[in-house]
């Protein structure tokens, strides 16, 4: 029976194959967009939520970026008091990788600010856990490392982008030389840093790695890209969305997946992709739902990538979506800041390590998405 760790421990591979039912979604009103820019403040919640507008342009909605700030600070406080002293929060990477990113989605740079140390011991540790074939290693590592790799290289090429030094320059250049290696024959990649094999979950998390360091102009070859694109394409489904492989049925976090995936690789000046096009129109058929996730097994991967994916997709598919999003997000944030999973979905403490870290750290990603301050987060 073929495996799949879709976070960082033993997780089943069934929820990302098997298509899930979804209930059709009841109309909302769409609150405004926010602005790209949240800095600071706070004011008091508004009365109502806005009508959507005609525009695609984000506007600036000033209560609703208040509350977002406000709930992004509160997680980051709560993960800051989380790390250990050593600089990691989990025994995995993909954790510590994802709490760094949440602080830097934010705006925190390692030796400004006011989590300079909390960002500095974070980059010493990952760093320091590189090995000599440039694999990021964890102690408790998943039996599939590309992942937490992968999300390791993303946050060390957003932090070389926006502090760089030689060091992390050798070490991100090192990571990408891995991921370019072991790209399978088909264009995908897999578990291990090994190019046997390829499935479109570990596949979306290289290419935003590659993306990102290509945006810290730490260059990505024109033939991975070319043959990643050709990958991605080959999951799609010609009934909307995509599979975990070639040939599968299509469920909503491939979908999410392969719409940032390409969204990300391909030059916008060509036109649309029409399996990008009908993946969205396949993603409307997903809840944005807490109470069993709507059917959605992986709910914070899947928001992660679905709410990136509808923003790099603009127009009227970002418009409906994420409100709805941000709105169940705010509503489920606890005291403390931290989030918890939806019950009955597969990203429990088994899974992703404990102390809400690995929640807490993709909600607030979630949210952030509204800030740019990553370089990966813009069009």
């Amino acid at each position: 029976m073929q495996r799949c760790a879709l976070a960082f421990g033993s997780a089943l591979c069934s929820a990302l194959r098997a298509p899930r039912s979804a209930l059709t979604l009841a109309s909302r009103d769409a609150l405004v967009l926010l602005s790209c820019f949240a800095t600071g403040g706070f004011c008091q919640q508004p009365a109502a939520p806005a009508p959507a507008p005609a525009t695609t342009e984000p506007l600036t909605e000033t209560a609703v970026v208040e509350r977002v700030t406000a709930a992004v600070d509160r997680s980051l406080q709560y993960l800051a008091d989380k790390q250990n002293p050593d600089g990691s929060w989990t025994d995995n990477q993909a954790p510590n990788a994802l709490s760094m990113l949440a602080f830097m989605g934010r705006g925190h740079v390692p030796g400004r600010g006011p989590y300079r140390e909390t960002l500095q011991r974070g980059k010493t540790f990952i760093l320091a856990n590189q090995q000599p074939n440039g694999i990021f290693a964890s102690a408790r590592p998943s039996h599939g490392p590309m992942y937490e790799h992968a999300l390791t290289t993303l946050a060390c090429s957003e932090l070389y982008g926006m502090d760089p030094d030689s060091e992390l320059e050798e070490k991100v250049r090192k990571a990408v030389n891995l991921i370019v290696a072991a790209q399978s024959t088909t264009g995908g990649w897999r578990y291990q840093p090994q190019p046997a094999d390829a499935d479109l979950s570990v596949t979306v998390m290289q290419i935003v790695a590659l993306r990102a360091a290509n945006n810290a102009e730490i260059p990505v070859p024109q033939p991975t890209i070319d043959k990643a694109i050709a990958y991605v394409r080959s999951c799609s489904h010609p009934n909307g969305g995509y599979a975990y492989q070639p040939g599968g049925a299509p469920n909503m976090q491939m979908a999410a997946a392969g719409v940032l995936s390409l969204k990300l690789l391909l030059d916008p000046e060509l036109g649309p992709d029409p399996t990008v096009d009908k993946a969205l129109e396949y993603m409307k058929q997903a809840p944005v739902a807490w109470d069993g996730a709507g059917g959605v097994q992986y709910f914070y991967y899947f928001h992660y990538y679905a709410i990136q994916g509808h923003y790099q997709a603009g127009g009227q598919a970002w418009n409906d979506w994420h409100p709805r999003v941000r709105e169940l997000l705010l509503s489920k944030q606890n005291a403390d800041g931290s989030w918890d999973v939806p019950a009955g979905t597969a990203e429990g403490d088994g899974t992703v390590g404990g102390n809400k870290v690995y929640w807490t750290a993709m909600a607030s990603l979630v949210l952030e998405i509204y800030m740019h301050f990553l370089p990966a987060y813009q069009r």
